[in-house]
């Protein structure tokens, strides 16, 4: 993912509902800890949380390495369309595998790396979550103390992946949904910008994230075929957007645990129509699956783009849009990094331990995201427990396995009604397999 700048966004936990999936009773060993991690375990961040940990149980034994992928050599070499995503799909498939088999260790890495990587064919978190891969993180909490980010608040606006009853997965980093631009480019090619959100901070604006595509549309319609206007975002901006965009918009889609789908209706209609209108003045902005930062820069000095992804350095009026849900409750935000402990670890109490210390101390920036112990640490008041402006999501992978539908609406050979239509048949069959 590109880099960001600006506000650090705070990640906060999400507990999942899954009723009728008990977590299994393990002899707790509390000796050793093996990780499934898909990025370096030597990680500077990683290292010190296992410091942490070793202060408490000295004699403990760790496995790191147990399974890495390299994600820093991805991201170096995102610009390039011949990356080798093979160690990537490796640790995806050993992952779902391995947790299908028991035999996943004590923690488990998730990562939303595939976003930026669209051939590679993540796990299915909700699946695994359904079938009782994970552990319940609550009774942990009760016998060793909440986590980090428990303190503040547990939210959740998708009623269908998050309970109090049950909780299985803790974001370390997420990213929020933001677009880039200047007042001055959005006046020149008319363009309506909300009034700000912060009277001291002239450049924050929050938008309601369907009016945002709506109007991105819109704008598409009137400018898509003027040769001298810039697209309105770079191809790899969409493509992530296009991607969160049914997680983070606080419709319950698809409910795993029931097997009810909810893609045919009004709101979700005008997201399709909004982005299939976008997806038409997108182009290839020849950076392969990734752009970079650097890039957006550069891209943003030619005007080539109307929205940007990153915040634009060297100008007098930027202006950040941050996305809100559909309905205005939450900023749009999802994880891109998180943890979860196997239901068949043996280790459970040491790896909730570790976990903990993830959370704690403070890391160096690790690459994708911010993490909520880099955004704690910039804070000067204590967090309102009541606070709920921020909710995180983990992001679905259903639409990759419709893609086929996706890519053929998108293309516009589907009308949206049977679209829609087809996609609440087949998404009924795929979540209850």
């Amino acid at each position: 993912m590109k880099k960001r700048t600006g506000i650090m966004a705070m990640a906060l936990t999400i507990s999942i509902l899954l009723s009728g999936c008990g977590s299994k009773t393990v002899e707790q060993k509390n000796d050793s800890l093996s990780f499934y991690f898909s990025t370096d375990g030597n990680d500077k961040w990683y290292k010190a949380a296992e410091d942490n940990v070793l202060e408490t149980y000295p004699d403990m034994e760790t496995a790191l390495n147990w399974w890495v992928v390299d994600q820093y050599d991805m991201s170096s070499s995102r610009k390039y369309k011949d990356t080798d995503i093979t160690p990537l799909q490796e640790y995806y498939d050993k992952i779902t595998s391995d947790l299908r088999k028991d035999q996943a260790g004590d923690i488990v890495m998730g990562d939303a790396l595939y976003l930026n990587w669209p051939q590679a064919t993540p796990p299915d978190w909700y699946k695994l979550m359904k079938n009782g891969a994970f552990a319940d993180l609550n009774p942990l909490a009760e016998e060793n103390g909440e986590l980090g980010t428990t303190t503040y608040v547990k939210i959740s606006s998708d009623q269908a992946v998050s309970s109090e009853e049950r909780w299985t997965i803790v974001p370390l980093l997420s990213e929020p949904c933001y677009f880039a631009t200047t007042e001055t480019l959005a006046k020149q090619w008319d363009f309506s910008l909300p009034e700000p959100t912060e009277p001291t901070d002239l450049s924050y604006r929050k938008i309601n994230i369907v009016t945002f595509l709506e109007q991105c549309a819109q704008w598409v319609e009137t400018y898509g075929d003027d040769s001298d206007a810039p697209s309105i975002m770079p191809d790899y901006e969409f493509r992530v957007l296009k991607s969160v965009a049914f997680d983070v918009c606080s419709l319950t889609i698809a409910d795993y645990e029931t097997g009810k789908v909810d893609f045919d209706n009004p709101t979700v209609k005008r997201i399709l129509e909004a982005l299939r209108t976008i997806s038409t003045d997108i182009e290839d902005s020849g950076l392969g699956d990734q752009g970079t930062y650097k890039f957006e820069q550069n891209a943003y000095k030619e005007k080539r783009y109307l929205l940007y992804g990153a915040t634009l350095e060297g100008v007098d009026d930027p202006i950040m849009l941050w996305l809100q849900d559909a309905n205005d409750t939450y900023r749009c935000e999802y994880a891109v990094r998180w943890v979860a402990i196997p239901a068949s670890s043996k280790n459970q109490a040491i790896a909730y331990a570790y976990i903990q210390a993830l959370l704690s101390v403070e890391p160096a920036n690790t690459g994708d995201g911010f993490s909520m112990a880099q955004y704690r640490g910039m804070q000067g008041e204590p967090f309102d427990p009541n606070f709920k402006s921020t909710n995180i999501v983990i992001p679905s992978t259903w639409q990759y396995a419709l893609s086929d539908l996706f890519d053929s609406y998108y293309a516009g050979s589907m009308e949206t009604d049977e679209f829609m239509n087809q996609v609440q048949k087949r998404l009924e069959v795929y979540i209850t397999e």
